[in-house]
């Protein structure tokens, strides 16, 4: 029941932030999953979270428009490191989260990461137009 509860805090808009900075390291996978998703989460935990031994965690935390643009840059360089350019699966979505600095998001651009018709353009699918 314990994890449960943690799940339950992870969810919560009404969790406090340092709660969730403790959050983002529970052993317990959908503690960190639920961590990764909650708007509130501060970027020093979604940079954990990014990092995370788990690819489900780290495709929710970067999913989360809080992720700082440092983790996205480290996760778009060890993708590019193990994949080259035959795979853009986290890369895709650094090219368009509003986070993404713009030299990072113009490389990506170039590498062929956006994969969008060409009316795209780089624009994030976050909410916010580049």
């Amino acid at each position: 029941m314990a994890g449960y509860r943690r799940v339950l805090e992870a969810r919560s808009p009404e969790t406090p932030v340092e709660r969730l900075r403790e959050l983002s390291g529970d052993a317990v996978r959908p503690v960190r999953l639920w961590v990764a998703r909650n708007p509130r989460t501060p970027a020093d935990a979604l940079d954990r979270l990014l990092a995370d031994a788990d690819s489900w965690v780290q495709w929710n935390a970067l999913l989360n428009v809080g992720a700082p643009g440092a983790a996205l840059e480290r996760l778009a360089a060890e993708e590019q490191a193990q994949f080259d350019d035959r795979v853009f699966h986290h890369r895709s979505l650094v090219a368009h989260h509003p986070n993404a600095p713009d030299d990072l998001r113009r490389r990506l651009l170039e590498q062929g990461a956006c994969g969008c018709p060409d009316w795209c353009g780089g624009r994030t699918s976050f909410g916010r137009v580049m």
